[in-house]
């Protein structure tokens, strides 16, 4: 459907496509090192941020969504769960931007991660420099992955085994590792 509403998407390329020519080759190329950095930290991952001009009457969340499967930033084999693409849509009508991300993400980076991310980018965005919106979403995105990593294993009952109760409070007895327990 969205097909039809649309048209035919454009060929996208990561890490940045730029269908407005509105980045210079300078902040293109400052903006794919920060992204570069970023992938090459968590490798399990690609980011793709794409700059155009979105029609007025089309909804953001449609129209990226419609991007996000149908620009051609993900391989043929990357579908599901095995879609790991994190994709920055920046409106360069509006200065509006919108962020998705592969299937293969959406247990572990939430709406939540996401928006910091673009709150990052806003900034930048509100003045029309999008190379540093990008870089500063990048950027965001590298620490908020950092962060996962580190309560990832915790959620998934990965973490070693630590104290149950604080010692530091007065009086009060600690229970230690999990054996201690039983």
């Amino acid at each position: 459907m969205a097909d039809r509403t649309f048209g035919i998407a454009p060929a996208l390329q990561r890490p940045i496509s730029d269908t407005t020519g509105q980045m210079g080759s300078f902040a293109q190329k400052r903006a794919a090192r920060v992204i570069t950095q970023v992938e090459q930290r968590f490798p399990q991952l690609a980011i793709a941020a794409v700059l155009m001009e979105v029609p007025q009457q089309a909804p953001l969340t449609a129209y990226a969504f419609w991007i996000f499967n149908r620009g051609r930033l993900s391989s043929a084999v990357e579908k599901g769960g095995e879609n790991r693409l994190v994709m920055l849509l920046i409106d360069t009508n509006t200065d509006r931007a919108i962020a998705m991300v592969g299937y293969g993400l959406e247990p572990f980076i939430q709406e939540i991660h996401l928006q910091s991310c673009l709150q990052a980018a806003q900034q930048p965005l509100q003045r029309g420099r999008f190379g540093p919106a990008i870089e500063s979403f990048a950027r965001e995105l590298d620490r908020q992955l950092h962060e996962l990593c580190r309560l990832v294993p915790k959620q998934f009952g990965l973490a070693q085994e630590t104290q149950w109760l604080d010692a530091s409070a007065p009086g009060e007895e600690t229970v230690g590792m999990a054996e201690s327990l039983y």
